[in-house]
C-alpha cells in the first residue's frame, strides 16, 4: 500500500516542487496543504495533479495540523519567516514566532503517529560565525526547530534539508535596478563582493528531487542536514548568465551592507560573506553525483524564468 505524504506549502516554491516530483514518481498518496485551497493557484494545481487531496491548515493551531496529518506516514514541513503573521509577531518582540509554528508541526506529526518528518531549515549563523553574528532571526528560528525535531528522535524520524541561496533573489525588486548611467543596463545589486561563493538553488525545481532522494535513501540521510544546491557560484555569475541568455546588458554591483535594511539582513549578508552559506561545506556536491537529477544552473534558470526585468 502506498504511503501517504503530506506536503506543507504545496503552492509555494519548495512545497510545489515536492508535490510535482512525488506526483511524477507515482509511488505515494499525496495530501497538499495550503492556507487557501480555494485560491486560483491551488485550483490550477489541483487540476494539474488529479488524485491529490487538498486541505487547509493553520501553522499556529496544533489541532488544525493534527487534522491535516491524520493517517499520514511522511510529512514535508516548512515555515516561512516572511509571512505577515510571523513578521507582525516578531515586530512586537516575539522572536520565537517561527519556532512556535515549527514546534507545532513536530508535535502534531508525533501526535498523529507520523513515521518521518522532513523539515526545511537553515544553519545557525550564530554557530557558523562562532558568536559574531547572533541576530539573523530567520536563520536561528529554523535551526531551533531542527534542534527540537532531533530531540524527538525516539518518537519520529527527523530529516532536515538546507536550501541554498535562491536564484529567484536575482529577480527581487529590492536587488535589481536599471543603471542610471545609460537607463538600459540591468544591475543586480547585493552587499556580497562579486566573487563571493554562493550555493545557488532553484527551489521550484531542485527541492523535490532531493526530498525524493531522502525518501529513497532514508538511512543514508538521517542525522545530518542535506544541503540543496547544485554547487557554488560566484555572486556575479548570475548577472553574466542573464546577459548570455537574453542578450541584454547586465552587471553585478556590490552595495553596502547597510543598504540591506534590517539588522537581520545586515548580519546575514556579513555572515555569508565571511563564513559562507552552508559554512563552506562541499560534501553535498559529491552526494549530488549519486542522484539521478541534474541541478538547475544559472543559465538554465534564466532560460526558463519569464522575468521582464526591473521596472524603470
Amino acid at each position: 500500500m502506498s504511503k501517504l505524504v503530506v506536503v506543507i506549502g504545496a503552492t509555494g516554491l519548495q512545497g510545489g516542487s515536492v508535490l510535482k516530483t512525488l506526483y511524477a514518481s507515482a509511488k505515494y498518496k499525496l495530501r497538499a496543504i495550503s492556507r487557501n485551497p480555494d485560491s486560483c493557484i491551488a485550483k490550477n494545481m489541483s487540476e494539474a495533479y488529479p488524485g491529490v487531496e487538498w486541505m487547509t491548515a493553520d501553522m499556529n493551531d496544533l489541532l488544525s495540523l493534527r487534522k491535516a496529518f491524520a493517517g499520514a506516514d511522511i510529512v514535508f514541513g516548512m515555515t516561512n519567516f516572511f509571512e505577515q503573521d510571523i513578521l507582525a509577531k516578531v515586530a512586537k518582540g516575539d522572536m520565537d514566532a517561527e519556532f512556535t509554528q515549527g514546534k507545532n508541526i513536530v508535535d502534531a506529526a508525533i501526535a498523529e503517529g507520523v513515521e518521518s518528518l522532513i523539515y526545511s531549515g537553515l544553519d545557525s549563523m550564530k554557530q557558523l560565525s562562532d558568536g559574531k553574528y547572533t541576530d539573523v532571526v530567520h536563520f536561528e528560528g529554523k535551526y531551533k526547530i531542527e534542534e527540537y525535531l532531533l530531540t524527538k528522535a525516539h518518537c519520529i524520524k527527523g530529516y532536515v534539508i538546507y536550501l541554498g541561496s535562491y536564484m529567484q533573489n536575482y529577480t527581487n525588486p529590492n536587488f535589481t535596478r536599471i543603471s542610471i548611467d545609460d537607463m538600459q543596463t540591468i544591475e543586480f545589486a547585493f552587499p556580497y563582493s562579486p566573487t563571493t561563493l554562493l550555493p545557488l538553488v532553484d527551489p521550484a525545481s531542485d527541492t523535490g528531487p532531493v526530498v525524493e532522494y531522502i525518501l529513497d535513501h532514508p538511512s543514508d540521510c538521517l542525522g545530518f542536514p542535506i544541503e540543496v544546491s547544485g554547487g557554488y557560484y560566484e555572486a556575479q555569475e548570475m548577472a553574466a548568465a542573464y546577459s548570455k541568455v537574453t542578450g541584454k546588458p547586465a552587471r553585478y554591483v556590490q552595495t553596502s551592507y547597510e543598504s540591506a535594511g534590517s539588522e537581520d539582513f545586515i548580519q546575514m549578508f556579513k555572515g555569508i560573506s565571511e563564513f559562507g552559506l552552508f559554512g563552506g561545506r562541499s560534501e553535498f556536491i559529491d552526494r549530488n553525483k549519486k542522484m539521478d537529477y541534474k541541478f538547475v544552473t544559472p543559465t538554465q534558470f534564466w532560460k526558463s524564468e519569464m522575468w521582464a526585468g526591473p521596472s524603470k
